[in-house]
């Protein structure tokens, strides 16, 4: 007899084949290889709605992993409005937020009190701090973050304490890992707390010991569905192999070709090898592009066809071609920077909204020059996934040793980098020396040195303060016979701060010392140290509005996966920059490929123009200019879909016209009073405000224009 066929619900019928097959395809391990753009959302929301509507599993027998709690968030609204139903009682989240869920339940079994508690990096780092001093060891040689990161990267890898013993870590330390390993594990469990690595590692743990508690979540489980799986790493992996064993309905979506967070601990191998870890698998290709045009798709396809190790798709759409991506060739960085503020000018006065643009780099020193012209322009920007340049806490430190080589009156500066680099001259020295400034009407500078004329209990704490002084009387006096960014450099490294950020080998520390660098080398543009500082404290200026209308999107590479503007421009496209010469060296063609992805993740972020530029020459620390040569990725793209020329009109940097704020009362060097500051000079004009140096205090402030006059 044959049966009523109902319609097919709403969510169903806006899916394309391939979207529709992988919806539909519910049993048995599926690979869904979802390229840039080709509706990975909508088919896991679609997915997760079919599951539910045909009643294939009840709600809390589905496991659903995301990758940040905001997505999870989002994917459970969808399928709510899809349904026009709420959904309860799923385990959907991140795996550490569902991790944390099974140890809640099972918290005895691993060895916990079920009010555990949770470490944020902040109390690992001093957690790991406390065992590197019981264990008597010197910080400066077995330096805390470093240990961190290694204690993370053991973790993500899903290793025992017994698989440490011959890794490469064990031996980079001369056997003081595995030590500090355990020390940390040990008082982590004195605690009675867990840092974000057990969240995964212990429910694998328990998992392992408890053959029924397994069991139960292995029959509970009929449907898992897992987002973003080229970024899981060992880990996550193995509980999704022990979840899913008995009911191996799994569907996961990944892009291999996205894969860009190596550095984190993920695992490419997890998406490259699903055929053959879980059988009877299937793949489905989603190569319909729903962002970009025709000529953005073919170079992203054609430089990311140069990789090896990859399963392997081709985006296509249906939309037009477009314009060819354009490919620019500057004569130095200067030139680069001026040209991408000049296109947004162009842009905001043909009505685009900046929402739309974004720039795009591999690191974030590259934001220095595009910051420093977009403040000289008034163009507004956000930096996406991170701080500004200047408000970075290692620019902030350079800043405050400069200002004390100018001002030893500048109590705030000398105050910030006084125990940084660490030199045992804390909060207690601090206390004691502003007792001297109260009594004795002295700077916090002219303290420090008659402290040492007094008796100080602690010899090493006198030591270093003399030798804190000698330094810096030494640069003072060096400016006078020393060009000025030289003097800057040397300070930096003669107290240690190059050194402090060498020693913490991780790829934060690694950006952190980057950004110093840029900052040294920016000071050869400038006439004399004093007239950077300016400088930076009237950009300083724009920095703090509180504005919050648009703006262009300025981040990194990695920051920008997942997102999309109708506008982008990739700068810096040159060997050693992008692709990044330490991933090269250290990881050899692996890294390589890795790089090769995040230049298609950044192509794929543009809607509508991509612009990409290189140049001739770069500035560089230590160096006024190096040669650039260019990225061999120019080589790898299509002559088709993209458009080269060079950059030499229209862009001269010494008649450059600049749009900055006015004042039509006040010039920049006039003298004029203040009925409380007194006399002073004007240093910039920021619309109604004045930056004044005055006289009497030397202090450089900020003040509204109506409240000063003339002289």
């Amino acid at each position: 007899m044959k049966k009523i066929k109902l319609p097919e619900p709403d969510f169903l019928s806006s899916l394309n084949k391939q979207q529709k097959q992988a919806v539909l395809s519910t049993e048995g391990p599926l690979l869904v290889l979802s390229g840039a753009g080709t509706g990975k959302t909508k088919v896991l929301t679609s997915r997760l709605a079919n599951i539910i509507y045909n009643r294939k599993a009840k709600m809390s027998e589905i496991f659903c992993v995301t990758f940040t709690n905001k997505a999870a968030h989002e994917m459970k609204t969808r399928v709510e409005k899809m349904l026009s139903h709420p959904i309860e009682g799923m385990f959907i989240g991140t795996f550490h937020s569902i991790g944390l869920r099974f140890l809640r339940r099972n918290s005895e079994l691993v060895g916990l009190k079920n009010d555990f508690t949770i470490l944020d990096k902040d109390d690992q780092l001093r957690l790991v701090k406390q065992v590197i001093s019981l264990e008597n060891l010197d910080p400066k040689v077995y330096v805390p973050k470093n240990f961190l990161y290694m204690i993370d990267q053991i973790k993500n890898a899903g290793l025992e304490t017994e698989e440490i013993n011959n890794h490469k870590f064990e031996i980079e330390t001369k056997g003081k890992f595995k030590q500090i390993y355990k020390s940390y594990q040990s008082r982590l469990s004195n605690y009675n707390s867990v840092d974000f690595g057990d969240l995964i590692l212990l429910p694998i743990k328990l998992f392992k010991e408890n053959k029924e508690i397994l069991e139960f979540y292995q029959k509970k489980f009929k449907y898992t569905l897992v987002d973003e799986y080229q970024d899981t790493n060992s880990a996550q992996y193995m509980m999704l192999r022990l979840l899913t064993e008995v009911n191996r309905n799994l569907c996961c979506v990944g892009d291999e070709d996205q894969s860009i967070y190596g550095w984190r601990g993920a695992e490419l191998k997890n998406i490259l090898n699903f055929e053959r870890d879980f059988d009877n698998s299937n793949i489905i290709r989603l190569e319909q592009n729903y962002r970009s045009t025709g000529n953005i798709l073919r170079t992203a396809s054609s430089i990311i066809s140069e990789n090896k190790e990859r399963i392997g798709k081709k985006l296509w759409t249906s939309g037009k071609d477009g314009d060819p991506v354009l490919i620019r060739n500057f004569e130095d960085d200067d030139f680069e920077a001026i040209f991408i503020a000049q296109k947004i000018k162009e842009f905001e006065k043909s009505g685009i909204p900046l929402t739309n643009v974004a720039i795009l780099t591999r690191a974030s020193f590259q934001f220095k020059d595009i910051e420093d012209r977009f403040l000289k322009e008034n163009i507004k920007y956000r930096v996406v996934g991170g701080l500004r340049f200047y408000e970075r806490a290692e620019i902030k430190d350079a800043m405050a040793y400069l200002r004390i080589l100018i001002n030893k009156s500048d109590n705030l500066s000398l105050e910030r980098i006084l125990n940084t680099p660490k030199r045992g001259l804390g909060k207690a020295l601090i206390k004691n020396l502003y007792s001297i400034v109260q009594k004795q009407n002295v700077s916090l500078y002219e303290s420090l040195k008659l402290i040492t004329l007094s008796e100080i209990p602690n010899s090493s704490q006198k030591k270093n303060i003399q030798n804190f002084i000698s330094i810096i009387d030494r640069h003072t006096s060096n400016l006078k016979s020393i060009q000025h960014f030289e003097v800057a450099g040397s300070l930096l490294d003669d107290v240690g701060y190059t050194e402090m950020l060498q020693k913490e080998k991780t790829p934060e520390s690694e950006g952190r010392l980057e950004n110093l660098k840029k900052l040294i080398t920016d000071l050869r543009n400038r006439n004399s140290l004093e007239e950077f500082i300016e400088e930076v404290s009237l950009l300083n200026e724009t920095l703090n509005d509180n504005d919050f209308s648009e703006r262009v999107s300025l981040m990194t590479l990695h920051s920008a996966k997942g997102l999309e503007f109708d506008f982008v421009f990739l700068p810096g496209w040159e060997e050693g920059i992008f692709p990044n010469q330490r991933n090269i060296d250290e990881y050899g063609n692996k890294g390589l490929e890795e790089e090769r992805r995040l230049a298609y993740v950044g192509i794929t972020r543009a809607k509508k123009e991509l612009n990409i530029s290189y140049v001739n020459y770069r500035k560089q620390y230590n160096y006024s200019i190096y040669r650039s040569i260019p990225s061999r990725f120019l080589s790898e793209l299509p002559e088709q879909s993209c458009k080269v020329f060079q950059v030499i009109e229209n862009l001269n940097k010494k008649n450059m016209k600049l749009e900055q704020f006015s004042n039509p009362d006040f010039e920049v060097g006039e003298k004029v009073q203040h009925k409380e500051f007194g006399s002073g000079i004007i240093l910039g004009i920021s619309e109604k405000k004045l930056q004044i140096r005055f006289e009497n205090s030397n202090e450089v402030i900020k003040v509204f224009s109506d409240f000063v006059s003339k002289l």
